[in-house]
């Protein structure tokens, strides 16, 4: 097998060869013990098997970012037999600055220009053959986008690997620092294993990269390094490591005019007279503004109507797993089905937004194969910085839900690409206090229950304060805790804008959806399992099991007396009868809700006539008299039963495990207006947002005379206030990311310690905060929109104070300022 390394700088179309290479015969996972992922395809071509392992990209091996350090770490400890560097024809000079790296490391390459029909459209004309001669490698002109070069690239792949053993070593001329590479040389011997060039590690180790160390030997040659290191900056012009890098784009300006005609120069292209309104200094911001909305729009608005034609497929997958677990008896349910319904609701909500997420996965390959993402990236970071964030935290932010509605998983997903250290880990940190789908319907239900006439500014308040915490948490996280994380420079190419494969946009998406079903959703259904067990055990009492069964029993007695003289007695005379007819006409409602045709009316009543018989009259009674009698007393049967068993769940939830860890914070949640049942609605929250709502509204049916909504019920029973409510939704804003989110914030960190920190964190300042607000407005006898102003106007003054304090110098690796 031939084990190709994918290499590159970013936006050179990499992962668009990759795919087309490859094809669907690839898998995704992660460097161990990194989170940057790594991609490999296996195939064959001419009975030659082939592993294709595609690297991160990076713009050189400066060890400025995790990428680069993967990158590098892969080709030297891993050996493939072969690099194949992948370069924007149409960027060639630039492009060649990192190819010098990779060909000075001494490994066989197969140099591909891919978007070599940009390249021509643009009047770049490249002699590959004069380009191939002066770098000692096969040179293949190719164009992912226009599906043309597949079979020379992996022709010049099975050849170079064939012929490696008389491969020519390409070098750079250095000048006077060759010398000193050659004194180094002679001061080390490489470890067992490390076939890359002594010449390459010599020259790193004089630029300062002190990772090339565990690849020699003699650990004391950093003293011998600093000493030559010293000498050249002493004795030339120029510090050695500008040198190098001036040396190596004179050699790229030699080499592009030997083998580069440029039949257009100076023309202007289509990506100058765009860039003159995306970056112009006051339109870029609308600009930016606006393609954001329009992400939001399409995504998270038409993205959620699209879930109107998934949920009724998860709904009838639902409905078959409750057709083979056991079915209750009245109101004695079997564990076993009550657990397997529970990880099926777990998992259609979660699966739910599938549709939002493809959207909004392919929404950012677009950005990302225009080009447009690094030019959002250079807008905000002149601002972001100010707050310890990146220009690349951007998106993360938007896809959080910068604009009420997002989801913090795929926020924290999208940070990988964030080079500085210390910014991605900042934004990691801070997504979650964005406004998320699932916060969405907490929001609503407080609003519609305390705030009806105020609900437009409530929103508004909502909806943008969260940008602000976000900033002043970011601040004093790159302040304190991150302050000595690694940083890099801000280096972000603006590439020219180029017209993305539809092919290349759907698989992209379709990988990322992948990798949320399986890295999160699976972990979320064990978690689930474990808040399902929080919530049965211990269960109602004895005392409690009796007097129910006494409630259900005499409903019973009562729709048995009232049917005694019917000639359909006989389909009712029994206990089992009823329960198994109980269990069908439940079935059936809820089948029928999600019958959206007369003809899948007519299936479904075709298909319970079949299983039931003669008493399927009981649920569909027709023209005749007593069966509709039936019917109504059967629905009446079904409302007690249903409300027995709410008043068994809201008990189970009270004396549970976790309604227990409610009550135990009542004693502190007291004084931001909260009780034991806003305290489990909370923690029922960790699982997915959409618990906090399910669970007051499980919690407060019960306790109004008549059937109202859940926003009704908790205005009239619960006792809150709107100062009360507000604290709710400020708690909310800060309340700790879901299970999902803790997930994949492990994930991306590869770290216990920031997961833990990222829920105890924003935990103390959210109840830190509500407290702080609901007992001012106590004590001021403020109302709810005047502590939520209050609040609002504080959060934006901190934000901008903190802003205006100077950033301090930062000292990057490599001693750029």
């Amino acid at each position: 097998m031939i084990r190709v390394a994918l290499a590159g700088q970013p936006n050179c179309g990499k992962s668009s060869i990759f795919n087309y290479i490859s094809g669907i015969y690839q898998h995704i996972a992660n460097y161990p013990g990194v989170t940057v992922e790594k991609k490999v395809g296996k195939f064959s071509h001419k009975g030659v098997d082939i592993e294709l392992v595609d690297l991160p990209g990076t713009y050189s091996f400066s060890s400025y970012s995790l990428e680069e350090k993967v990158a590098k770490d892969f080709i030297v400890d891993e050996n493939p037999d072969l690099i194949l560097n992948i370069v924007d024809a149409s960027n060639l000079k630039r492009n060649l600055y990192f190819t010098f790296q990779l060909l000075e490391m001494g490994l066989p390459i197969v140099i591909v220009l891919n978007m070599s029909d940009v390249a021509k459209r643009r009047g770049i004309q490249i002699d590959a053959q004069k380009l191939s001669q002066l770098l000692h490698c096969e040179v293949i002109e190719a164009s992912a986008a226009k599906r043309y070069g597949k079979e020379a690239i992996l022709d010049a792949i099975v050849r170079t690997n064939e012929e490696k053993n008389n491969y020519e070593e390409f070098t750079i001329n250095y000048e006077e620092l060759e010398s000193y590479i050659e004194q180094l040389q002679l001061k080390f011997e490489l470890k067992d294993g490390v076939k890359i060039s002594k010449r390459w590690i010599a020259l790193k180790a004089l630029e300062g990269d002190k990772q090339v160390y565990k690849w020699i030997r003699h650990k004391e040659i950093d003293q011998e390094v600093a000493k030559l290191i010293q000498q050249f900056n002493q004795n030339e012009a120029m510090e050695l490591e500008p040198f190098v890098a001036s040396n190596r784009y004179s050699n790229a300006e030699l080499i592009y005019h030997k083998c580069v005609v440029e039949t257009k120069k100076g023309e202007k292209t289509v990506t100058d007279i765009i860039d003159k309104f995306v970056l112009h200094r006051f339109l870029a911001f609308p600009i930016l503004l606006l393609t954001l909305f329009v992400v939001y729009q399409l995504s998270i608005v038409y993205g959620y109507k699209l879930t109107d034609y998934t949920w009724p497929i998860l709904a009838k997958f639902k409905n078959f797993v409750e057709s083979v677990v056991p079915e209750p008896f009245f109101i004695e349910t079997n564990i076993l089905s009550e657990l397997a319904i529970w990880v099926v609701n777990s998992a259609n909500a979660l699966l739910n937004y599938i549709p939002i997420f493809f959207i909004l996965f392919g929404l950012i390959a677009i950005l990302e194969g225009i080009g447009y993402m690094p030019r959002m990236a250079f807008i905000l970071d002149r601002l972001f910085r100010k707050y310890g964030l990146h220009g690349q935290s951007t998106l993360p932010l938007v896809l959080g839900g910068a604009f009420v509605g997002g989801c913090a998983v795929p926020g924290v997903m999208a940070t990988k690409g964030i080079a500085d250290e210390r910014a991605r880990l900042a934004t990691i940190l801070t997504v979650p206090y964005m406004n998320c789908l699932a916060k969405v319907p907490f929001y609503t239900l407080l609003l519609g229950a305390f705030f009806g006439t105020q609900m437009g500014i409530m929103m508004f308040f909502i909806a943008t304060i969260t940008i602000f915490i976000a900033l002043i948490v970011a601040k004093l996280m790159t302040a304190t805790v991150l302050r000595n994380k690694e940083t890099a420079p801000f280096v972000m190419e603006l590439p020219p804008y180029h017209i993305p494969s539809l092919y290349g946009v759907i698989k992209q998406a379709l990988e990322r959806v992948w990798i949320y079903i399986k890295k999160v959703v699976t972990i979320v259904l064990a978690v689930a399992i474990i808040l399902f067990v929080m919530i049965q055990f211990p269960g109602v009492s004895s005392e409690s099991k009796a007097n129910f069964q006494a409630q259900m029993d005499s409903a019973i007695e009562k729709f048995q007396k009232s049917l005694q003289k019917s000639s359909y007695y006989h389909l009712v005379d029994s206990k089992e009868k009823i329960s198994n007819l109980l269990n069908n006409y439940d079935k059936y409602r809820a089948q029928r809700l999600n019958a959206s045709s007369q003809e899948a009316v007519e299936s479904l009543d075709a298909k319970f006539q079949s299983q039931m018989g003669e008493s399927f009259g009981f649920i569909n009674p027709a023209a005749d008299k007593e069966l509709r009698m039936a019917n109504r007393l059967l629905r009446n049967l079904s409302r007690d039963r249903r409300a027995i068993m709410q008043e068994i769940q809201n008990e189970k939830i009270e004396n549970s495990f976790l309604g227990m860890f409610g009550k135990a914070l009542e004693p502190v949640t007291k004084y931001a207006g909260f009780d034991w049942k806003i305290n489990v609605a909370f923690l029922s929250s960790f699982a997915a947002r959409e618990s906090a709502v399910a669970t007051i509204g499980s919690i407060y049916e019960s306790d109004a005379q008549v059937a109202q909504r859940a926003e009704e019920s908790m205005a009239q029973s619960s006792g809150y206030t709107p100062l009360s409510a507000v604290a709710m939704i400020i708690f909310m804003i800060f309340t700790p990311p879901c299970i999902a989110t803790m997930i994949v914030v492990k994930y991306q960190t590869a770290s216990y310690k920031w997961m833990i920190f990222a829920i105890f964190f924003p935990l103390m300042l959210g109840i830190i905060s509500a407290i702080s607000v609901y007992q001012i407005g106590l004590s001021f006898d403020l109302s709810g929109l005047a502590a939520m102003a209050m609040f609002y106007i504080f959060v934006v003054a901190v934000a901008v104070l903190i802003g205006l304090i100077p950033e301090k110098n930062i000292n990057f690796k490599g001693g750029i300022k």
